[in-house]
C-alpha cells in the first residue's frame, strides 16, 4: 500500500467538515422523525411502534441489496443494467394503469409544452396570460421547453414525458454506480446504484413528469466529470479544456432547471482546492517528479477556477439568453432570488408558497398601463419589502430557531412521491380529498423507515472518518471521496434554511446520501464486503473492473 504523507491543515479541514457535516445530517434526521409526527394529511395516524418497526425493516432491506451488490460486483457491470431495466418494468405498469391528471408544476410543464410542441410561439404564450409569472421562474420555461422537443420527437403526450424519466433515473442509478466506484470500490458503488433506485418515494416520484430525474441527472453528470478534472495533469491536454468546458455547461444546465445547482459549483470549487493529495503518476528522477507535484497541484485547480468563471458568467447571462430565444421579457436572476428567499422565510407558510406573495405579485403582473420594466421593479419591490418583514418578524420574536426547524420538517417529509403520484393520478381534482387511511399510513411509514435508515448509515459513515486512518493512496482516494459528499451535504442543509422548500426538493440530498450511506453499510457488514484487487495505473486511475 503506497503511503502519502497529507498536509496538517489538510487534514484539519476535513475534520471540522466532518464535524459539521455529522451535525447537519443529525439535524435533518431529527426533522424527519419529528416532522412524521407532524404529518399535514388528517387521515394518517402516527405510530412510534410502526415507524421503529418500518425502520428496522428497511435496515433488512438495505442489508439484503448489500448482498446482492457484492453478487453483481464480482460480475460485468451489464448484469446491473440489466436488473436496473428489469426493475424497471413496474413503473412502466404504473404508468400504463394510472392516467396522468397533473396538477401544478406538472400541470404547467405539460400544457406549455404541449401547447409549444403544436406550434404556438412563447411570445404568443405570453401574450394571452399562459405563462403568467414565469418571467421570474424562467426554469418552467426551461423544463417545458426540453419536454417540448421530446413532444416533437415522439407524440404529443405526457407519457413521453413519464417514459423519459424512467430512462433517466435508470441511466443515473449507472452513472452513481460508477462514481461511487471510482472513490471506493465496486462493492460500494453496485449498492449506492441501487439505494438510489429503490428509495420508495423516488422510485414512484420518477414515474410522474417532474423535472428532478433530469436535475439530477445533470448533478451527477456534473459529478461524473469533476473526477476525471482532478485526474489531469497539463493544460496541453485538449481532453482537460473539453472537461472543463462540459463542466461549466451541465451546471448550467442544471442550474437552469433548479437555480439550487449553484451550491454543487461552490461545492466543487471548495472540494478541488481542499482535497487530499493523492500518488504521483511517475516514479522518475526528482526534478521530474517535482513537476508531477506541481502539475497535480496547479492544473486541477486552474480547471476549477475557469469552471466557477465560466459557470457564474453563463447564470449572469441566462436572463438575457432566455430573452433572446423565447422572445418574452425575463426578469434579472436577482428577483427571482429575492422571490426564493421572500418565501423561504415567511413565518406564515412555513417557508413554502404563499398564496399572499403571488396575489402581490399578480397586482403588478396584470396591471397593463405598467412596462416590463416597471413591473419588474414592482415585483423587487414586494419581494424585499416581504423578505425585511419577515427578518424583522422573526428577529423581534426571537423565533428564527423553531422556525428553521418547523421548516426542515416540511423539507425532510419523505412521501413527496406517494403524494404526487395521488395528487396527479386522482380523477377529484378537490385538494380536500385524501387516500384512505391504510394507504397513507403504511406508505408513509414505508418511505420514512427508509430515509431514517439511510440516515443512520450516513451518521455511521461520518462518525467513522473521525477516527485516524493510515495516509495512503487508497486512504485519500476514499476520504476524498467522503470529503464532497460531506460538503454537498453542508451546503444543502444551509441552503434551505434560506430558500423556499418543499418536500421534493430533499431529492439533492440523494447525491451525498447515496454515497455515505453505502460506506456506512460497508463499516456496519465489514465481513460482508467484497473488495476487488485494484491495478493502479500510471495516472492512479483505473482499477480491474471498469
Amino acid at each position: 500500500m503506497m503511503k502519502m504523507k497529507q498536509p496538517g491543515f489538510l487534514k484539519l479541514t476535513y475534520f471540522l467538515v466532518t464535524g459539521a457535516a455529522i451535525l447537519a445530517i443529525i439535524w435533518l434526521m431529527a426533522a424527519t422523525i419529528t416532522g412524521y409526527f407532524r404529518i399535514f394529511y388528517k387521515s394518517f395516524a402516527p405510530n412510534t411502534d410502526g415507524l421503529i418497526t418500518w425502520t428496522m425493516l428497511a435496515m433488512i432491506c438495505l442489508m439484503i441489496l448489500w448482498q446482492l451488490a457484492g453478487f453483481f460486483a464480482k460480475r460485468f457491470t451489464g448484469w446491473l443494467v440489466a436488473f436496473i431495466g428489469l426493475m424497471s418494468i413496474p413503473k412502466i405498469v404504473l404508468i400504463l394503469v394510472f392516467k396522468l391528471h397533473p396538477i401544478s408544476d406538472m400541470y404547467s410543464y405539460n400544457v406549455l409544452a404541449a401547447s409549444r410542441a403544436n406550434g404556438d410561439s412563447w411570445h404568443w404564450m405570453y401574450h394571452v396570460g399562459v405563462l403568467d409569472l414565469d418571467s421570474i421562474f424562467p426554469h418552467v420555461l426551461h423544463i417545458a421547453n426540453l419536454y417540448n422537443y421530446l413532444f416533437k420527437i415522439f407524440a404529443n403526450s405526457p407519457k413521453v414525458i413519464q417514459f423519459f424519466n424512467v430512462v433517466v433515473s435508470a441511466l443515473t442509478a449507472i452513472l452513481v454506480m460508477n462514481i461511487v466506484s471510482y472513490f471506493f470500490n465496486r462493492h460500494v458503488g453496485m449498492f449506492a446504484a441501487m439505494v438510489f433506485f429503490f428509495t420508495p418515494t423516488w422510485y414512484l416520484f420518477t414515474t410522474l413528469i417532474g423535472a428532478e430525474p433530469t436535475w439530477v441527472f445533470l448533478l451527477f453528470l456534473s459529478l461524473w466529470l469533476l473526477k476525471r478534472l482532478v485526474n489531469y495533469r497539463s493544460f496541453s491536454d485538449w481532453h482537460f479544456w473539453v472537461t472543463v468546458g462540459l463542466i461549466a455547461v451541465v451546471l448550467d444546465a442544471a442550474q437552469s432547471i433548479r437555480p439550487l445547482s449553484m451550491a454543487f459549483g461552490i461545492g466543487y470549487s471548495l472540494f478541488v482546492w481542499f482535497r487530499f493529495k493523492e500518488a504521483p503518476s511517475t516514479k522518475t528522477n526528482e526534478m521530474t517528479g517535482e513537476r508531477e507535484r506541481r502539475a497535480a497541484f496547479w492544473v486541477p485547480r486552474i480547471g476549477i477556477l475557469v469552471v466557477a468563471m465560466a459557470f457564474f458568467g453563463l447564470n449572469q447571462l441566462q436572463p438575457r439568453i432566455d430573452r433572446l430565444y423565447f422572445g418574452v421579457p425575463i426578469a434579472k436572476a436577482t428577483v427571482g432570488e429575492a422571490y426564493t428567499l421572500a418565501v423561504g422565510t415567511n413565518p406564515k407558510t412555513g417557508g413554502i408558497y404563499s398564496d399572499q406573495i403571488a396575489a402581490n405579485l399578480e397586482k403588478y403582473n396584470h396591471n397593463q398601463k405598467l412596462s416590463m420594466a416597471e413591473r419588474f421593479d414592482g415585483f423587487n419591490q414586494v419581494l424585499t419589502t416581504q423578505l425585511a418583514d419577515n427578518v424583522h418578524y422573526l428577529t423581534k420574536r426571537k423565533a428564527w430557531g423553531k422556525f428553521l426547524y418547523q421548516k426542515t420538517e416540511i423539507l425532510m417529509r419523505p412521501e413527496y412521491g406517494q403524494v404526487s403520484f395521488y395528487e396527479n393520478t386522482r380523477k377529484k381534482f378537490s385538494q380536500m380529498d385524501v387516500m384512505p387511511r391504510s394507504v397513507i399510513t403504511s406508505s408513509t411509514n414505508i418511505s420514512t423507515g427508509w430515509e431514517v435508515a439511510m440516515m443512520v448509515l450516513v451518521l455511521l459513515s461520518l462518525l467513522t472518518q473521525l477516527i485516524p486512518k493510515e495516509d495512503s493512496l487508497s486512504a485519500a482516494r476514499e476520504q476524498n471521496g467522503i470529503l464532497i459528499n460531506e460538503i454537498i451535504l453542508i451546503g444543502m442543509t444551509l441552503i434551505f434554511l434560506a430558500v423556499e422548500v418543499q418536500s421534493r426538493y430533499q431529492i439533492a440530498f440523494y447525491l451525498p446520501w447515496v454515497a455515505l450511506s453505502s460506506i456506512g453499510m460497508r463499516y456496519m457488514m465489514p465481513s460482508l464486503s467484497y473488495q476487488p484487487e485494484k491495478e493502479v495505473s500510471a495516472a492512479g486511475d483505473s482499477e480491474k473492473y471498469d
